[in-house]
């Protein structure tokens, strides 16, 4: 249910050199599609730390009306009136991190609506203080939101439920039989002579479960919308901020977020995760229950790193970057990719991303960067916030040194994946149905890094000459898609989906665990 992919384009070390100025030339300058009106993102060279410094804490919060560089605050008066905001909000435990990555010289800054954007990064672009520059987009659903998933009625969902455990799965999760991602089995009801199950076609849980369930050191951070952490098969899972109280006006930790107790809003800007809206599909909540639901306790379905009934699992963190018919800014993207690394998260789970470089334009689709240098010089922000991850989060002394960020290929059926799964220093994943071939909509190609149950409803559907709206509402169980925790009507339910976004998380519980 979700769309980009990955090409890691062949660039030369100086193509990626992060001290190299991708401050557009003029003549060079495209503001794409999206672009936040009224709205730059700067990077300052490290020269002008102190000045920056001494400005903004003038400023004890928020916007300043001055960078405090007198050619900088000249061009900007001549653009228009704006404000300036330091992009990632300082932390105290991180600072030292954020400073050595160069994360401290990035602001936002806002003009009045209606500002020419290209004349003011041509403007910009000559000034010898900023070494870097972008627009802000705004980061798409690469699913579409109104293609709702299938729920698993309450009548549907006593006719799946059995005692896992009494036909030789290691937990009783009811409907852990159904999850063949996990364990295949090879016999369901989606199987058709055309489209088959084959034994094994899954990520191998039952061997890896004799080994181990998951261990709640480690924390994944979603992207995505907003996980229902009250979910009764996923809360006992959810990371929890255990100095915040729920959506307080108060930043008790001092990690620039107020009342962040299950992560944090970031379209909103909010310690409110939110999964109310009649817009929302449940994504996040599907996604994180594949990761991480509570196995062993007799109800619902099993997370591939849930833990073991005993022993806890693998820990939740929701970043939410989608709510309702709302998404966030690349800004908002990049400080929930800094917010996870900082708050402890080892793992990047993001069932999102652009259109590949081979999005079919007439379809609707809008193509995104073709090469990394191209990727790298439009968004150097996206870059260098994945990087602190993979090189911040974690610790020397922890279970990871590093940080693992993991993307979905695309499900534009294309041949190349899309950024920033795309980036070479990213996992990209595709989609494979429950026979090991690639699921019809899956974009591929040889940066591809590893493939993952995904579903295929149109697979399975069609090759039995089954009407697929017709065959799902009565029969959700036979649709060959992901089985998982999901919301309906705002409260906790179960249900299917099928997509990259499904074969993502599959990549990242096995990494978690």
């Amino acid at each position: 249910m979700t769309t980009f992919a990955l090409l890691a384009g062949a660039c030369s070390d100086n193509d990626l050199n992060d001290d190299a100025p991708v401050v557009p030339v003029t003549p060079d300058i495209v503001i794409p599609e999206g672009a936040a009106e009224g709205e730059l993102l700067v990077k300052f060279v490290p020269e002008m730390t102190e000045i920056l410094d001494h400005t903004m804490k003038i400023r004890a919060v928020g916007a300043s009306t001055r960078s405090g560089i007198p050619s900088t605050d000249e061009v900007l008066s001549i653009l228009g009136a704006y404000d300036f905001e330091r992009v990632f909000p300082v932390n105290s435990r991180t600072e030292e991190k954020s400073r050595e990555a160069g994360l401290h010289l990035w602001y936002l800054v806002r003009f009045d609506k209606g500002t020419d954007l290209k004349e003011a990064m041509g403007k910009l672009s000559k000034l010898g203080e900023i070494s870097k520059l972008q627009i802000n987009p705004t980061i798409q659903r690469a699913y579409n939101p109104k293609k709702k998933p299938v729920p698993v009625s309450e009548a549907a969902l006593n006719k799946m439920k059995t005692r896992a455990a009494d036909n030789g799965f290691k937990f009783n999760d009811e409907l852990l039989p159904h999850q063949w991602g996990y364990i295949n089995r090879g016999d369901y009801s989606f199987v058709t002579e055309k489209a088959p199950a084959i034994v094994g076609s899954d990520v191998n849980c039952e061997e890896a479960w004799e080994l181990c369930t998951g261990d709640p050191e480690i924390i994944v951070a979603v992207l995505d919308e907003g996980v229902m952490w009250k979910h009764p098969d996923l809360e006992a899972n959810m990371w929890v901020n255990e100095s915040e109280v729920l959506g307080s006006d108060d930043d008790a930790d001092k990690n620039g977020y107020k009342g962040d107790r299950y992560g944090y809003n970031f379209v909103k800007n909010s310690g409110i995760i939110s999964w109310q809206a009649a817009e929302d599909t449940g994504h996040g909540t599907h996604v994180a229950g594949t990761i991480a639901a509570v196995n062993h306790n007799g109800i619902g379905v099993s997370g591939i790193a849930g833990g073991n009934g005993t022993k806890p699992g693998v820990r939740i963190m929701s970043c939410q970057v989608f709510d309702g018919n709302s998404q966030v800014k690349m800004v908002n993207e990049a400080r929930a990719i800094k917010y996870a690394a900082d708050n402890g998260a080892v793992i990047l789970q993001c069932s999102w991303g652009y259109n590949s470089a081979d999005a079919n334009a007439i379809e609707g689709f809008v193509p995104g960067p073709a090469t990394e240098a191209e990727w790298i010089k439009l968004y150097p922000l996206e870059k260098e916030a994945l990087d602190y991850f993979i090189n911040n989060a974690g610790s020397p002394n922890g279970v990871i040194d590093g940080g693992i960020a993991i993307f979905v290929s695309g499900n534009e059926y294309a041949k190349i994946p899309a950024f920033p799964s795309a980036y070479s220093k990213c996992v990209s994943v595709s989609s494979i149905a429950a026979d090991f071939t690639p699921a019809s909509y899956t974009n591929f190609g040889t940066e591809v890094d590893i493939c993952a149950p995904g579903g295929d409803v149109q697979y399975y559907t069609t090759a039995g000459e089954r009407d697929p709206e017709y065959w799902l509402e009565e029969h959700p169980e036979a649709s060959g898609s992901i089985l998982s925790t999901m919301i309906q009507n705002g409260q906790p339910a179960y249900g299917y989906m099928d997509g990259t976004s499904m074969a993502c998380p599959h990549v990242s519980g096995v990494a978690a665990l």
